[in-house]
């Protein structure tokens, strides 16, 4: 496959799994193998590298290959929104069983994984408890529409963003976590941008100053960030579960 057209599908297809809890875009982007020029591309991101010279700013960032990538990936998330917020909205039980099933087994697939490499099994379970402890936090947080401020939506497209760079954990996973994920997909479906500023403010905001140090923690605590994560996406997907309407 041509390499430019490789990184257009590969773009869309991210798109769709970012917006899947559970799915991971970084890790349909390494499937792709599109995922390290991706991230090179987000870490060469500083003024010192910004030119007028347009063929030395695309050799810095790929630009043949980014853009089409960005803008296809643009595509496939407006598109899908409106699919995903018909499916939650018309099917809610049917679409929550889907979507709890499908951050469960990633979950406990990752959680596994992780587990194997820790040389002492209480230090995971430190990490894992903490990582319970806060999806049940999240769940005794009331959020709607009417009550939801712009530094929460802030907050959570910066984590959303951060999570979208790691290989395993979805963003939309832990949109759904901090109980934001029908307002958001709503909100973009809907083109609604009192809400799609504040969070896209937020990614950018992760865009510019994370990849960087995330790639730092990875490196001494990859580990426990894993753990951690995988415990809270784990409850989450089990406490969205219509158990009551089945």
């Amino acid at each position: 496959m041509n390499e430019r057209l490789r990184f257009i599908v590969s773009g869309f297809f991210v798109g769709i799994a970012e917006l899947l809890p559970g799915v991971s875009g970084s890790t349909i982007a390494l499937a792709f193998n599109v995922y390290d020029k991706f991230i090179l591309f987000l870490s060469n991101l500083r003024l010192s590298n910004l030119t007028w010279d347009i063929k030395k700013l695309n050799k810095i960032f790929f630009l043949d290959l980014i853009v089409p990538f960005l803008a296809s990936m643009m595509i496939s998330v407006i598109l899908a929104s409106k699919l995903i917020l018909v499916l939650y909205t018309s099917y809610t039980e049917y679409f929550l069983v889907f979507i709890s099933i499908l951050m469960c087994l990633v979950a406990v697939i990752i959680g596994m994984r992780v587990r194997a490499e820790f040389d002492n099994n209480f230090k995971f379970d430190i990490y894992f408890f903490a990582g319970i402890l806060l999806a049940l936090t999240l769940k005794e947080i009331s959020i709607s529409p009417g009550n939801i401020s712009n530094g929460y939506i802030f907050l959570t497209g910066f984590i959303a963003f951060t999570f979208f760079l790691l290989p395993g954990i979805s963003g939309s996973a832990i949109l759904l976590s901090f109980g934001v994920y029908e307002i958001i997909i709503g909100s973009i479906a809907m083109l609604n941008f009192s809400i799609i500023i504040p969070f896209a403010f937020g990614c950018l905001i992760s865009l510019i100053t994370m990849p960087k140090l995330l790639n730092s923690l990875l490196e001494i605590r990859k580990k426990e960030i894993m753990t951690f994560f995988t415990a809270l996406i784990l409850l989450s997907g089990i406490l969205i579960f219509p158990f009551e309407n089945l």
